[in-house]
């Protein structure tokens, strides 16, 4: 299964909780630990997750898992960070998707389309191509592949889970 973490924590030179995008393969979320705790840059105490994806599929696409890279010319799956701002809030607002696209154009046109009307100044802050985003030791080197067929829906939950 695949797993987008959304990891928070301390650094040394920030003054305010830090977060960073993991993504993860395991059978389960708990699973993922080792890996999440491998990718995370900062303070290793306290690190939590604060809210967790488990990806089976995306829009008639499943995912599966190869040692095979996928062809060249084959569907990829997309992790796009949406980023504006509200009226009223301090602070930029984020919005994260997942879509597959042939390019990171078509990825990039995909998350436009879905900007939330209710911010001003709204950006594409992020568009990552999430099969060179896994750590591949630690997942012995097995890459996503899409193929069209029915698949459950993403599983998708805001949790405070301290990495033990």
């Amino acid at each position: 299964m695949l797993f987008v973490v959304m990891l928070g924590g301390k650094h040394p030179r920030a003054r305010i909780e830090v977060h960073d995008v993991v993504f993860a393969v395991a059978d389960t979320l708990q699973a993922t630990y080792p890996q999440l705790r491998d990718a995370w840059f900062g303070s290793p105490k306290g690190v939590h997750i604060d809210s967790w994806m488990a990806v089976d599929g995306v829009d008639g696409w499943k995912v599966e898992l190869s040692h095979l890279a996928p062809h060249g010319d084959a569907p990829r799956l997309y992790f796009i960070n949406l980023g504006g701002y509200e009226a009223n809030s301090f602070g930029e607002a984020h919005h994260y998707l997942l879509v597959v696209a042939h390019h990171k154009q078509e990825a990039m046109r995909k998350g436009k389309q879905q900007m939330l009307s209710h911010w001003s100044q709204s950006h594409t802050d992020a568009v990552l191509d999430i099969d060179d985003c896994l750590p591949i030791d630690l997942v012995d080197g097995r890459y996503i592949h899409l193929v069209q067929a029915a698949h459950r829906p993403i599983v998708q939950r805001n949790d405070y889970l301290v990495l033990p």
